[in-house]
């Protein structure tokens, strides 16, 4: 099942225009420059709530991916696609001096040293020797992007859902850019919820422990911070 609906988002749901697109969501140096402008932007004219919300975006990110993520990539070691599976479309961003981006479009061709007598392995995204090892599992972008939605659905709940398209359609350039298998992303999307939630649950313990004593004035606008 996980090793199908990959071939059908990689190989059979595409489209020029959504190898473009999906290829500028997948690729994190790509729209880093853009991001990082808006949170300036947000640090410097927002209000308290939308800083400790960038906080706590930061702190759940760290969570995510800095601890989860990291840790389960080395204990699972599931390979990538285009590590163990023929025809993956490498969907990607190549250096072209255009304003629209050149794609690479390549496919995978993996020399995996297969078990003695293994002639026509079972490929189906999960380790199949131990002489193949990835850091396909879980997803870091979609546990990252998820986390942050979280965060600024918890802050903001009538607002906040704006980012979830966003943060989803990032989740989906991963599989379609032949970067992982769907149970990944699905993976990844429960971690950052889960961390995102956690994060949340952090700050808004310490603002009520602390709050009132260190910043008495934000406190008293912002006695919960996740109320608008």
């Amino acid at each position: 099942m996980d090793q199908q609906l990959e071939i059908f988002i990689n190989r059979e749901w595409t489209a020029a225009w959504a190898d473009h697109l999906l290829a500028f969501l997948s690729n994190y140096s790509a729209w880093a420059p853009w991001l990082l402008g808006l949170i300036v932007l947000a640090a410097i004219f927002g209000n308290f709530k939308l800083r400790v919300a960038l906080l706590t975006a930061g702190l759940a990110i760290g969570l995510c991916d800095g601890i989860a993520v990291n840790l389960l990539k080395h204990a699972v070691a599931r390979p990538r696609p285009s590590q163990v599976e023929p025809g993956v479309r490498f969907v990607e961003m190549g250096a072209a001096p255009a304003h629209f981006p050149k794609i690479a479009g390549l496919f995978s061709e993996p020399k995996v040293n297969y078990p003695h007598g293994m002639e026509t392995p079972e490929i189906s995204g999960m380790l199949i020797s131990e002489t193949v090892t990835g850091h396909s599992f879980p997803s870091g972008h979609a546990a990252n992007n998820m986390a942050v939605a979280t965060v600024l659905i918890l802050f903001y709940p009538r607002r906040g859902w704006l980012y979830l398209p966003i943060a989803l359609a990032i989740c989906y350039a991963r599989i379609y850019t032949g970067s992982h298998w769907p149970l990944d992303v699905a993976a990844g999307i429960i971690l950052g919820i889960m961390g995102g939630r956690l994060a949340v649950w952090i700050v808004q313990l310490l603002w009520w422990r602390w709050g009132n004593k260190f910043l008495p004035v934000q406190f008293a606008q912002f006695p919960n911070l996740l109320h608008e």
